[in-house]
């Protein structure tokens, strides 16, 4: 029988197995942050039922600062002055000056041809000489009347001094008895009778010397009107050489050449290139608030220019109101008609509000409410909002210094109570 090696084998008593200590140390504490970062993100956020990504969202600082609530427009740069010339009598135009010529003041810019007004004026003119004559000849006819009625007066002053003479040798001669008294009563009426004639004479005389006033006056009333008709047509004559208002440069012809145009009808715009204005365009839900003498800010070729409304329109116009701004200083040679510009209206300072910045929370929130951000967990807020500026906007109540507001559209929230912000 072989015998096996069982006799050359030593049995070894097993140790008992030591437990990983340390593993299960580390194991606990990764356990352990895990179950308290799990914690920190529920326990704020446990009712958030929406996560957004943050980079999603803009956020903006509640600060407290000087406020300037102003709006932003848009405009062109218009000419102050650009007089249009119109047509005060009908007839045939004849330009003489293409658009954007330069031209100074008094420059001949256009004709109008009108022979009816010409043989009308012709007409006026003879009328009027016919006038003056016709009062010359009254005035020389009335003296005439007035020599003699003058020469009848002093016709009648003789007759009255030979009856005082008759009347008193007649007295005489009655003293002496050689006259009887029947005839100095004769020489008594005969010296009456003078005495009434001369009054008569001079009375004529007198009227005679008004209605020779009346006469002049009334000639030279009728001769006056007349003279107004020939001025008035001369003034519209000289009215068809359109001469330039101003000096500056021709602006659009409003008609062709050559055209008949008639009487009020526009011919042609003048620019005046000295002195420019900025012409805006403003939304009319804002048309209560606009003034003259508003501050306005116009951003223009790199430059800011500072001016104030000068002029607001009175009516709406496709949904906006035409405002003029009148700027302080300016540089006419830098300047083009109808040069694009922007701007911005200050309607009113304040200081010491709280703002944060404009974004489209405004319209999407209704104006009422917010996402106020703490610890990532953007929780809806009621807020009341005040005045708008083109970057800020007033907060007047629901937060205070230092908050954080979503600014962005807030349709994406879906108005959850409480949205995460990852």
């Amino acid at each position: 029988m072989i015998q096996g090696t069982e006799q050359q084998d030593i049995a070894i008593q097993a140790n008992a197995k030591r437990k990983p200590v340390g593993k299960m140390l580390a194991i606990a504490v990764v356990l352990l942050l895990l179950w308290l970062g799990w914690q920190q993100l529920f326990s704020a956020g446990a009712s958030a039922s929406l996560v957004i990504p943050r980079q999603q969202v803009q956020i903006g600082t509640v600060s407290r600062g000087d406020f300037v609530r102003d709006l932003a427009v848009q405009g062109k740069v218009v000419a102050a002055n650009a007089p249009t010339l119109f047509s005060q009598q009908a007839g045939q135009i004849r330009l003489l000056k293409q658009p954007g010529e330069p031209v100074t003041l008094g420059d001949l810019l256009a004709v109008i041809d009108s022979p009816t007004l010409e043989n009308e004026v012709k007409q006026q003119q003879a009328l009027l000489a016919s006038m003056s004559s016709d009062v010359e000849r009254s005035t020389l006819q009335a003296r005439e009347q007035q020599l003699d009625m003058e020469q009848v007066q002093n016709t009648a002053k003789i007759n009255l001094l030979a009856a005082k003479r008759e009347l008193a040798r007649a007295k005489q001669s009655l003293e002496l008895g050689v006259l009887r008294q029947l005839d100095l009563d004769i020489a008594n009426d005969k010296m009456t009778q003078s005495e009434l004639e001369f009054e008569h004479a001079k009375r004529k005389v007198a009227l005679a010397l008004d209605k020779l006033q009346f006469e002049q006056k009334s000639g030279l009333q009728a001769l006056e009107r007349q003279q107004l008709v020939v001025a008035e047509l001369n003034r519209k004559l000289a009215a068809l050489q359109i001469k330039a208002p101003v000096t500056g440069q021709v602006g659009n012809w409003l008609v062709e050449q050559q055209n008949h145009v008639l009487e009020g009808q526009g011919l042609l715009t003048v620019i005046d290139l000295s002195q420019y204005e900025a012409e805006l365009s403003i939304p009319e839900n804002y048309a209560a608030e606009l003034a003259t003498g508003l501050t306005v800010e116009v951003s223009l070729n790199g430059q800011l220019l500072q001016g104030q409304l000068s002029h607001v329109a009175p009516e709406v116009k496709d949904g906006s109101v035409s405002a003029r701004v009148r700027f302080q200083q300016q540089d006419a040679a830098s300047l083009r008609q109808n040069q694009r510009l922007s701007g911005r209206i200050i309607f009113e300072e304040k200081t010491n509000v709280l703002k944060v910045a404009r974004g489209d929370f405004i319209s999407s929130g209704g104006g009422r409410q917010a996402y106020l951000l703490v610890d990532n967990v953007a929780t809806k807020t009621p807020i009341e909002l005040g005045a708008l500026s083109v970057q800020w906007v007033e907060v007047r109540a629901g937060v205070k210094e230092g908050d954080q507001l979503v600014i962005s559209n807030l349709s994406e929230f879906k108005d959850q109570a409480q949205v995460r912000l990852n």
